[in-house]
C-alpha cells in the first residue's frame, strides 16, 4: 500500500484456552520505538486522528472492538479495519489518517518511533 509507506505487520500470535497473547517485540519491528500511548473509552462513531506526522512511523494496533482507517497520500485514498488480532497498521512519514472507532469502547494502541512534538503533525492530506 501506498509504495511501502503503509504495510501490515503480522505478529505470531499465541492462542489457548485462557485467550489470544499476541507479542510484539520492538526487536521486530522496523523502526525503534520511542513512544507508546492507547486511545480507550471511546464512544462508537467517534472519529479521532486526522493528521499526518512530517516524521517517523506509528504501529496502530486495535486492541478492542473495531476501529476504521482512513489513509491519503496524494491522490491515493485507503480505508482499512483494525480489530484484535495478530496485525498491526504501520504508518511511514507524510500519510494523513483518521480512525473512526466503530464500536462502543474500541481502544488503540500506538506504537511511535518519535516523542510527542507539535510541530511535526499536518492537518491537511497531502501538505
Amino acid at each position: 500500500m501506498f509504495d511501502g509507506q503503509v504495510a501490515l505487520i503480522d505478529s505470531p500470535g499465541i492462542r489457548d484456552q485462557r485467550g489470544l497473547l499476541v507479542p510484539f517485540d520492538f526487536e521486530n519491528l522496523p523502526f525503534i520505538p520511542s513512544r507508546i500511548f492507547t486511545v480507550s473509552q471511546v464512544p462508537a462513531g467517534t472519529v479521532r486522528g486526522g493528521h499526518g506526522h512530517k516524521k517517523g512511523v506509528q504501529l496502530l494496533i486495535a486492541i478492542e472492538g473495531e476501529i476504521e482507517v482512513i489513509l491519503i497520500a496524494g491522490e491515493q485514498q485507503a480505508v482499512h479495519i483494525l480489530t484484535p488480532g495478530r496485525q498491526g497498521l504501520l504508518i511511514r512519514a507524510g500519510i494523513w489518517f483518521q480512525q473512526k472507532y466503530l464500536r462502543e469502547n474500541s481502544a488503540l494502541l500506538v506504537i511511535s518511533s518519535e516523542p510527542y512534538d507539535p510541530d511535526s503533525y499536518f492537518f491537511e492530506p497531502g501538505s
